[in-house]
């Protein structure tokens, strides 16, 4: 499980891979921080007045992270079904079963580097998005004074743990749909296709049915239950099951279907 874990790294790790994922990620995070500090005096997506007093409070060093939340995940779905649905079209996982015969713990060290991939992907973002809110807030005059305190940095410790969460149940599903379909492209379009429109659609005609659908419930613990009627304790137990779930599906037809390619 540890080689596996140093060679899912090699990908990884790759300069245009390495480059382009933290480009795209940098640039959904400075997009946050900008739309966040430059709405203030306006109203948010839904509505809802953004005021100077809320961005300057500790909470607000943490928004431009959190209002891109879907964007980081989308991500890591996309990373996540890449690379593993990419060592079936390549025809490299054949290779790989005959150093590790032992299906699961191959399986076990390349989901231990991706997850920790994607948690160092959102750090980075992390980073960005606050970053640039210190340097923006100035021009919309929103004083950061309570962002230097111990509360604002716990606000951003928080900001990184939940957004590393709700990314990682994206991951799972990138993971799921990888094992399933074995092509990035299928993997990738299936997998955002079901996070995004078809969970949509579906909690637009049934209210009720986002306190369990799987995506939904990934924004709630990503924006630590803020704006949302599902608390964010039950929303990470539901998304631990669903996880759960996924994690024995994704293990069982990588360990019992055969690698042809």
């Amino acid at each position: 499980m540890i080689n596996a874990f140093r060679a899912e790294w090699v990908p990884l790790l790759r300069r245009r891979f390495l480059v382009g994922t933290l480009a795209a990620v940098s640039a959904v995070a400075a997009l946050g921080a900008v739309l966040t500090i430059f709405s203030a005096g306006r109203t948010d997506f839904d509505g809802d007045p953004v005021t100077v007093s809320m961005l300057a409070a500790p909470a607000g060093i943490a928004e431009g992270l959190e209002s891109v939340t879907i964007l980081l995940g989308v991500v890591a779905l996309s990373v996540t079904a890449a690379a593993l649905a990419g060592e079936y079209s390549r025809g490299t996982l054949r290779t790989q079963l005959i150093a590790q015969p032992h299906r699961l713990r191959l399986l076990g060290g390349k989901a231990l580097a991706l997850a920790l991939f994607v948690v160092l992907v959102v750090a980075v973002a992390a980073f960005v998005a606050v970053s640039l809110s210190f340097a923006l807030a100035p021009v919309k005059g929103v004083p950061t004074d309570q962002w230097r305190t111990w509360a604002g940095m716990a606000t951003v410790g928080r900001g990184l743990v939940n957004v590393s969460l709700g990314s990682l149940g994206y991951a799972v599903v990138g993971a799921l749909a990888a094992v399933v379909l074995r092509s990035p492209a299928a993997a990738i379009a299936v997998g955002l296709a079901y996070a995004l429109p078809v969970e949509m659609l579906v909690g637009r005609i049934y209210d009720p049915a986002g306190g369990w659908l799987p995506a939904h419930l990934m924004e709630i613990m990503a924006v630590g239950g803020t704006g949302h009627v599902t608390p964010w304790a039950d929303a990470g137990l539901r998304v631990l099951a669903f996880c759960g779930v996924s994690a024995l599906l994704t293990a069982v037809l990588f360990r019992r279907r055969d690698v042809t390619a």
